[in-house]
């Protein structure tokens, strides 16, 4: 399907299309002349996809989203806790959130390539606003069971697994080749703005009004993103062929990612840095517990002050995102990472553990932006929601594994050994990754 007439995008039709940039550049990655938007002083010293009013909007809608989501990622671990006082409960729910996501994300990807994202996101959203109503619902009345809780984190794990490929392809839809740098860094500072203010926020309301209230402010996140959504114009990118089955698109996406050599290298360093990376955090109530003998208050102390670094470090990134060169970002991005989590593991103090979990969102958000924005550029707009369940399966089904190896490996070793065990490993990935003569080439 053509594009929509004013769709702001680098190039027009296949990306792979014959011209002088492709013949060189066979991803695309290559980055244009910087765009001038003369005529808006007004947003001349902002970060060049703010400049682009379509692109606000969908900010300004993500941002109470992405600030019920870390309250309620806060209340869901907290809750749990204090339900069944069991750590292996706790990773149970953490797991559990990642079992749609290992069946559905490839499945979602094709979904979004078939359907308007914008529409995807619409009834995946509004999945997640009445599934934590329900939630807040059971807590608020005392029924909020192990069972109840593993069967909200499987429908909020279900609804973010089409939510996810689609939205990450929008943004690639939203801005153009050369910004998306730009646009992905303050995509995570509203992510991180939010893991400040949300996680203190909860701890507030977990110590005054329960973990229901923290549940119902996510139900009303949802709300400003479906109004953005639901008023247009909205870009439409090329779709996958309807001639295709559903079948055929899925095994499409997943051949063509299987032969592209970048695509292929990054995927692998975004498996290990979603399952041993991301694998520790719900383990973060255990840690606040047991190490650093504090309550709510203290764990969504740790979670707020872990967005510091990347609400910092993504503002300045997005500043200088056209100097910027992946395969750099993502060499800087590894050592940081692995440090401050094996650094995190050994914090025998709040005070100590404070800069670790800055260190820690600092350099998962500058790998993550080297690792995202490469398959963002790299898949052509019609196989790109495909390409980024792949992206998508590696964290959303990958942290929970991690979550699950690392309660079996606290077996026979301390929990938080593994966990530094599972830093070393994601450092060496990631150095790897970077080092690949394809990641090597890219501007």
């Amino acid at each position: 399907m053509p594009e929509e007439p004013g769709t702001p995008r680098s190039g027009s039709g296949d990306p792979r299309a014959s011209s002088s940039l492709f013949a060189t550049d066979p991803h695309g990655l290559s980055q244009a002349a910087p765009s001038r938007q003369d005529g808006v002083a007004p947003l001349r010293h902002l970060p060049e996809a703010l400049r682009l009013p379509l692109f606000r909007r969908y900010l300004l809608g993500l941002g109470p989203l992405s600030l019920g989501t870390w309250m309620q990622l806060v209340a869901l671990g907290y809750l749990t806790l204090q339900v069944t006082g069991s750590v292996a409960a706790v990773g149970l729910v953490g797991a559990a959130d990642g079992i749609p996501a290992v069946l559905l994300s490839v499945p979602a990807g094709a979904v979004g390539d078939q359907f308007p994202r914008r529409l995807v996101l619409m009834v995946a959203t509004s999945a997640l606003g009445l599934t934590s109503l329900g939630l807040a619902l059971a807590a608020g009345l005392g029924r909020a069971s192990l069972p109840v809780l593993v069967g909200a984190a499987i429908c909020f794990g279900a609804a973010d697994s089409f939510n996810a490929p689609s939205r990450q392809a929008l943004i690639a839809d939203l801005v153009p080749r050369d910004q998306l740098v730009g646009a992905a860094t303050l995509t995570s500072s509203v992510g991180s703005a939010a893991r400040i203010i949300g996680p203190a926020v909860a701890g507030i309301l977990l110590g005054t009004l329960g973990a229901a209230s923290c549940f119902l402010a996510m139900a009303a996140s949802v709300i400003p993103l479906l109004g953005v959504l639901s008023h247009g114009p909205w870009p439409v990118a090329r779709t996958s062929s309807t001639e295709m089955g559903a079948l055929g698109r899925v095994l499409e996406g997943m051949r063509w990612s299987r032969a592209d050599p970048l695509v292929r290298s990054v995927l692998l360093g975004s498996l290990t840095l979603g399952a041993l990376g991301i694998g520790y955090m719900p383990y973060l109530p255990v840690f606040a517990r047991e190490q650093l003998h504090g309550g709510g208050q203290v764990l969504g102390l740790m979670y707020s002050v872990g967005g510091i670094g990347a609400l910092a470090g993504g503002l300045a990134l997005s500043l200088f995102s056209r100097r910027l060169r992946r395969n750099r970002l993502l060499l800087a991005a590894a050592p940081l990472y692995a440090a401050a989590l094996f650094g995190l593991t050994r914090a025998p103090t709040l005070w100590l553990a404070i800069p670790c979990l800055a260190g820690i969102s600092l350099g998962f958000m500058a790998a993550n932006t080297a690792l995202l924005t490469t398959l963002q550029a790299a898949a052509p707009p019609e196989m790109r929601a495909r390409v980024m369940a792949l992206y998508s399966l590696a964290y959303a089904g990958g942290g929970p594994l991690g979550t699950l190896l690392y309660a079996g490996l606290s077996r026979f070793v301390p929990l938080f050994s593994a966990i530094a065990g599972g830093a070393v490993v994601v450092g060496l990935v990631l150095l790897w990754t970077a080092t690949r003569p394809t990641m090597r080439a890219l501007p």
